[in-house]
């Protein structure tokens, strides 16, 4: 009797309709997810507090960004003589080693080849000199006025606002 019983089971659950799906179920079953653009995620990021500042000391034009009395967390600085770009930007990854240092901004992406310095104050270094095809990349990118741009060392974005200084301490290069 038993083994009847669970073989009728079996039979009506066999028989019966699928269960409906409504149409909100189906429209989220159907619905892609949109690629998430990595340039908007990574400047999504509420930027460092600080300011930037402009230096000129012969031949060398330098924007620095910090906050008040403290050490610059991002400089870029020109060497007008051989038209060298040299970004230093404040983070330990040690040991000393070489990395990228990316750029990023709401339209383009630049990846500069790097080297950490973990003596005295850490930092990453990039050199753009002046015949890569870096070097005129780096300057579109960050010569025009923007709100922001980021700029991530394995993996760790910060988020920097944008100032004139640094239109005027990349386009000393130019």
């Amino acid at each position: 009797m038993r083994t009847q019983l669970i073989a009728l089971a079996l039979l009506a659950a066999a028989c019966s309709p699928a269960p409906s799906q409504s149409t909100g179920e189906v429209a989220a079953t159907t619905t892609e997810s949109a690629p998430v653009d990595p340039n908007a995620a990574a400047l999504g990021a509420t930027p460092q507090t600080g300011a930037w500042t402009l230096r000129t000391d012969e031949g060398t034009t330098a924007a620095g960004f910090g906050a008040p009395e403290s050490e610059y967390q991002l400089t870029i600085a020109c060497e007008a003589g051989s038209g060298k770009l040299t970004l230093i930007y404040e983070h330990e990854l040690a040991p000393d080693q070489d990395t990228t240092l990316r750029i990023i901004t709401p339209v383009q992406t630049l990846d500069l080849p790097a080297r950490s310095f973990n003596e005295g104050l850490p930092s990453v270094t990039a050199e753009v000199l002046d015949s890569t095809p870096a070097k005129p990349a780096l300057i579109s990118m960050l010569g025009a006025p923007t709100d922001r741009f980021a700029v991530d060392v394995n993996g760790e974005i910060t988020v920097f606002p944008w100032a004139d200084a640094v239109s005027q301490a990349l386009i000393a290069c130019r």
